[in-house]
């Protein structure tokens, strides 16, 4: 057994290789070096039927790969298998701009081989990796599946199965409920070691979204926990199409890996041809030694990144009219909106759904021509908005096509996605554009792309309203087809960037259902869920600190009238855990609650640092219910030099929170309740009234 061994900050990096050339991946953090065993020192035992536990452990892979002509280990459960060849043939270490990469090479069958790259930038908290797939034979090979990330051998403390040791953490998706953590023992999903320790009575828990949706059902991170030395293992998939993430029992061990929905997923298919690459999603992967958020943070590090080369300066506000209007947005509405507007330095001001057809939202989308009876002349409009001190902005969903528009009738369906020959249809009303095709390239880049710059909009709210489902025509597999699909959409977000630098674009998918690195990466911000004016909107926000950057997640405060001090400020500071979304009837407030609101902006307006550069924990004892939450939370996100903590009270059952903080840090600014008290070394919110909210800025 050969070990290579890298230190990249806090992590550790074995690469171990056996005598026969396989080859697999160990992270573990740098603090807990002295607790790796060798388990394979330890021969296997003689089979007894009747031992408690008999031995049993191999190695792992670099990379899982299956291409059909090979056996499966396993139908039916899962298309990893440990016993296909895998042999190392190099390894380079590459230093340049700042970065250290891995590069593994190692040959498969069939005259392919995959490329494997581990990449750490310095001051970011994660790894990234690559696995690309290069077939160098002489035939045409079909892949149907192939590995992102890969982490066998969990964990690598123990000489035995380690009951009752493990925990996973999974994050579920859903519409105005995004990011609801999940915590189950290995136990729990029957993934423990069966008695005679053979391979194929062992289980498997795979899991993911299927087609255009990829945070519906989940987001695309997972955590592996060792409740006994306290280490976490973290993975995200950066993939805008199907994926899939695979727990495995193999042996003593557990086998923690994901990439593209496979052929047994989602029917995954792919034809490379002699000299072709393919590379599959790129993923991140973490390991701490303290916990969960920590976990999480050193995650979501590697989508700054991208962020700092897509977004904007600070974090600055904006106004979406949507909640003002329900659909019904006009010129006049606008102008005014901007006037009341300018007391609250808001920077983008956002017409939404319903400009294409007076009063028809989203019907009739497709020819993206402004309605004159309701915007007589939108470039005048913004011009007026940008001398008040704003971008205007605008909402476009168009990457489809609804019933009521010319292009979506028959004449133009050669233009669109069909499944089986047949157009694909969401709701009986929505039709997807074909992002392939240059002739939907070339009519979106006039009715798009050339519409934003001749009418001057510098923000851009792009949506995205209904699910394709698991695959589309066109390509060797309807899934295939889908990934092919989704990567040019991804890629006319590029485009926009491109053609019209300075412009700010927002992903938007009925809210948050397309909130993965692969879109982010492409967009300044994100909004955080559809969820308008509901209680949960904090709950759900909190939720995605452990799953995308706070600068950019835009979250929605709706305001009216109506809403007493409270309420005001329940919905002002849910704000304070992202990016602010303000709409709602603004110009009908009374001068008390536009004061509230005046103090709110002001407070986020010293944020910028701790939401950019902190790392959060969430604190107190809210319920498992999103809809109806109790208990109280609060959520701490801290920089070196400022602590931001924002608290809501729900429902009922609330409790006293205490927060222990480092001595010498002294309020610098607050919002809201009364109920938090700072002392030198700690936090403490109490006797909090239900649907009451709070928030201090801390400095030393």
């Amino acid at each position: 057994m050969q070990i290579k061994t890298y230190s990249f900050g806090k992590t550790m990096v074995d690469y171990y290789i056996e005598d026969d050339g396989n080859v697999s991946l160990f992270l573990y953090p740098a603090s807990k070096a002295d607790l790796v065993l060798q388990p394979w020192a330890e021969p296997e035992a003689a089979f007894d039927p009747a031992a408690k536990y008999s031995h049993g452990w191999k190695l792992g892979k670099l990379v899982h790969v299956h291409m059909i002509g090979q056996s499966v280990a396993s139908p039916g459960f899962t298309l990893k298998t440990f016993d296909q060849p895998l042999k190392f043939i190099s390894q380079r270490l590459i230093e340049e701009d700042g970065a250290q990469s891995v590069e593994t090479l190692v040959e498969l069958e069939y005259g392919c081989r995959a490329l494997h790259m581990l990449t750490y930038r310095a001051g970011l908290g994660g790894l990234e990796t690559k696995t690309v797939f290069m077939n160098e034979g002489t035939d045409t090979v079909k892949l149907d599946m192939l590995s992102s990330f890969c982490l066998d051998n969990l964990t690598p403390f123990y000489m035995d199965d380690a009951p009752n040791t493990y925990r996973f953490h999974r994050f579920y998706g859903g519409w105005s409920k995004e990011g609801k953590h999940v915590c189950q023992s290995i136990e729990e999903l029957s993934l423990e070691k069966s008695w005679p320790g053979w391979q194929t009575c062992y289980n498997n828990e795979r899991f993911g979204s299927l087609g255009s949706y990829p945070t519906r059902r989940h987001f695309p991170t997972a955590v592996f926990e060792d409740t006994k030395t306290g280490v976490f293992w973290g993975a995200q998939l950066a993939c805008n199409s199907t994926w899939q993430m695979e727990l495995t029992r193999w042996d003593d061990a557990l086998s923690f890996t994901g990439g593209l929905g496979d052929r047994e997923f989602c029917g995954w298919e792919k034809n490379i041809a002699p000299g072709e690459r393919f590379a599959a999603p790129t993923a991140y992967l973490a390991v701490s030694d303290e916990d969960l958020f920590d976990c999480c943070a050193n995650l979501t590090d590697m989508l700054k990144p991208a962020w700092r080369a897509y977004g904007e300066e600070g974090i600055p506000t904006s106004f979406n009219e949507y909640c003002a209007t329900w659909g019904k947005p006009t010129q006049e509405k606008m102008l005014a909106f901007s006037e009341e507007l300018k007391q609250y330095d808001i920077k983008y001001l956002m017409i939404d759904a319903g400009w294409c057809s007076a009063g028809q939202e989203q019907s009739g989308n497709g020819e993206w021509l402004i309605d004159k009876s309701i915007f007589p002349d939108a470039k005048a409009m913004n011009a007026k908005i940008r001398a008040n001190g704003m971008i205007p902005g605008i909402w476009i969903e168009f990457e489809c096509t609804t019933a009521g528009s010319k292009m979506y009738e028959p004449e133009y369906d050669h233009m669109h996605l069909t499944r089986d020959s047949v157009v694909v249809k969401a709701w009986n009303r929505r039709t997807f554009w074909d992002m392939r095709r240059k002739d939907v390239n070339d009519y979106l880049n006039e009715r798009v792309i050339d519409f934003l710059r001749d009418n001057d909009f510098g923000y851009l709210k792009v949506d995205y309203n209904h699910n394709i489902g698991a695959g589309v025509d066109g390509a060797e597999s309807a899934a295939e087809g889908l990934r092919q699909h989704l990567e040019c959409s991804r890629d006319f977000f590029v485009r926009i960037k491109e053609q019209i630098p300075g412009i700010v674009i927002e992903n938007c998918a009925s809210g948050g259902n397309r909130n993965e690195p692969t879109m982010m990466g492409v967009s300044a911000v994100s909004s955080f869920s559809d969820a308008h004016e509901s209680v949960e909107i904090p709950y759900i926000a909190a939720n995605l600190h452990n799953l995308m950057l706070p600068a950019q997640s835009l979250i929605w405060c709706v305001v009216h009238p109506e809403d007493d001090k409270d309420r005001l400020e329940y919905s002002l500071a849910a704000t304070f855990l992202g990016r602010v979304c303000l709409s709602g009837d603004v110009i009908k407030l009374a001068p008390w609650q536009k004061a509230v609101v005046k103090d709110a902006m002001e407070f986020y307006g010293k944020l910028e640092n701790v939401i950019c550069n902190g790392r959060s924990k969430i604190y107190g004892n809210r319920s498992d219910c999103m809809r109806y939450p109790a208990g109280l939370q609060a959520v701490v996100r801290k920089t070196d030099d400022e602590i931001l903590v924002v608290y809501h009270a729900f429902e009922n059952d609330l409790t006293d929170v205490h927060i222990e903080i480092p001595a010498g840090f002294k309020v610098k600014a607050q919002f809201g309740s009364e109920n938090i008290h700072v002392t030198d070394g700690e936090v403490n919110i109490k006797e909090a009234k239900p649907f009451t909210a709070g928030a201090v800025l801390l400095g030393r």
